[in-house]
């Protein structure tokens, strides 16, 4: 597409006056110079420099939160979140200690299946599945660490782990007090749940298939807070990356047992899968914001996690946007939307999208 062509597309969303203008410096102002990245300076940071686990000496929350402890709807953060959170250092944040406030929008060409994400379903993609699951590991921000540390994923729910000499045996440790979007506790019972029942059955098409660990790799639970994998030979660091994104992502075995056919007779597997439609809102989720409204082909609205297990240093109950919204629509709209200032983000995936979007986004900002 011309930018003369993208330029006419946003004018017919955003009005006149703002087209003349975004028209006028769109086509007059030329591409800047390509510039190479290979002596960009930056500074990678230490593992250490990301994240913790601690008891900090007070924790706030985001202002509607309070007003709903105070209404007596809502129990007091301390006892919302665990002992011991998992803190983001402020080193590893660009901006510093965030504020709390606003609205992420965003535009995908997905539709959610529903929220039952451990028999396969997909919420959408585009970010929502991001949103509102937590995985044991992460492997996101490797990207920030060290060249020289990159050994394998960052803790997550897993906040720990040893390996057996041999390497056979990998034993996890689970942050303890976490709890899931409804208040129900989060435990070792949600991940038998997970392997036992999803992975394992050959009729749930779970994310990590069985098999995904290796043939023959057992599961045993030792407490509620820690469980141990058996592998039918040595393993390393790399194994672990498959318990993160999508495929580690346990999910609520309290909601989800009493559908399932191994506990309930009269259920099937397709009933089971489609236990959390996605307008069944609100889901219990681990993520940092709860769906709260699915209009179907037109909007999913999430809104923050009153029970999320994550604070900065300062003590602030994370996450700081308030909501985070979805239209469904196309997935080329959603650069669109980005240039023309209804959208927040875009990925850019099309190079020549983003070479006819620079002049736009020029003249807007």
């Amino acid at each position: 597409m011309s930018s003369t062509n993208l330029v006419s597309k946003i004018c017919l969303a955003a009005g006149v006056s703002l087209c003349a203008v975004m028209a006028s410096s769109a086509l007059a102002d030329k591409m800047p110079v390509e510039q190479s990245m290979s002596t960009l300076e930056y500074e990678l940071l230490s593992r250490g420099d990301l994240w913790t686990y601690k008891k900090l000496d007070g924790y706030s929350e985001a202002p509607f939160l309070n007003e709903l402890v105070k209404a007596g709807k809502l129990p007091p953060v301390e006892e919302r979140l665990p002992a011991e959170p998992l803190v983001m250092k402020t080193m590893a944040m660009s901006d510093g200690i965030g504020v709390y406030g606003g609205v992420f929008r965003h535009v995908i060409g997905g539709r959610p299946e529903g929220w039952n994400w451990l028999a396969g379903q997909h919420q959408g993609w585009g970010g929502i599945n991001m949103a509102v699951q937590e995985c044991l590991v992460r492997n996101g921000p490797l990207w920030q660490v060290k060249a020289e540390e990159q050994s394998g994923p960052l803790p997550n729910l897993a906040k720990s782990w040893e390996w057996s000499e041999d390497k056979t045996e990998l034993t996890m440790h689970l942050v303890e007090g976490v709890k899931w979007s409804d208040g129900d506790p989060f435990d070792t019972e949600d991940i038998r749940f997970w392997w036992e029942d999803n992975v394992l059955d050959e009729n749930v098409a779970s994310r990590l298939p069985k098999g995904g660990l290796g043939d023959g790799t057992t599961l045993e639970v030792i407490d509620a807070y820690t469980f141990k994998f058996t592998f039918t030979k040595p393993q390393g660091p790399e194994i672990l990356k498959s318990l993160a994104y999508i495929q580690g992502c346990p999910g609520p075995a309290h909601a989800l047992k009493a559908k399932h056919p191994k506990y309930n007779k009269d259920a099937s597997y397709e009933e089971y899968r489609n236990a959390m439609p996605a307008d069944a809102v609100p889901p219990a989720v681990l993520g940092a914001w709860v769906p709260v409204r699915h209009k179907a082909d037109e909007l999913v609205i999430l809104r923050r996690n009153p029970f999320y297990w994550k604070t900065d240093e300062a003590g602030n109950q994370l996450p700081y946007l308030n909501e985070m919204h979805f239209k469904l629509t196309t997935w080329s709209d959603r650069t669109t939307q980005a240039v023309a200032g209804t959208g927040d983000f875009s990925n850019m995936e099309n190079p020549g999208n983003y070479v006819e979007s620079v002049p736009v986004l020029r003249s807007v900002v």
